[in-house]
């Protein structure tokens, strides 16, 4: 199981006591161009804190996820479903379609934090998945797409060039 999550959640998922209830909740984010959607996987909305203690709103909406394996594979991805749609979230999509046509796109980042029903103060999971959204998909009732981290593997490396001109003391 994932290091990071807390003694209490890892308990939850193994025991499974039935007054415990596990909150999914996502953030979705692209910073500098609009405000973050905050959304649960539950009924009703919560207020939770994130793990710097600001708390948010989270609004109820039926979503599917598959989070990425904790092992040491390669490339590791969260497929996501949201369904019946608010007019906020097509709003929110169709910015982030146009910040990323931008020369610099702006990424869109999706944030998973678990919470326990008995304890919102703080997630269940610290540090917190941080993935970007890729091949996002919208229907007049469904987002579908796929987040995965960064693209390591096809970025160039070093990423930054070694020349006599910005390091003198190279020779």
């Amino acid at each position: 199981m994932n290091d990071a999550y807390s003694e209490a959640i890892k308990e939850a998922f193994a025991v499974c006591p039935s007054n415990l209830v596990i909150y999914h909740t996502l953030q979705v984010r692209q910073v500098g161009v609009q405000s973050s959607v905050f959304l649960v996987q539950a009924r009703r909305p919560i207020t939770a804190a994130d793990e710097l203690g600001n708390y948010h709103l989270f609004e109820p909406v039926g979503f599917q996820f598959t989070l990425p394996p904790s092992n040491t594979e390669g490339f590791r991805s969260l497929n996501l479903a949201i369904d019946n749609i608010t007019q906020r979230l097509v709003d929110f999509i169709e910015a982030a379609k146009n910040a990323l046509a931008l020369p610099t796109p702006v990424p869109v980042e999706a944030i998973y934090r678990p919470y326990l029903n008995t304890d919102l103060s703080v997630p269940q999971m610290n540090p917190p998945i941080v993935l970007y959204l890729k091949d996002v998909e919208m229907t007049d009732t469904q987002v579908t797409g796929r987040a995965t981290f960064m693209d390591v593997v096809n970025r160039k490396f070093p990423l930054e060039i070694y020349t006599r001109k910005r390091f003198p003391s190279l020779g």
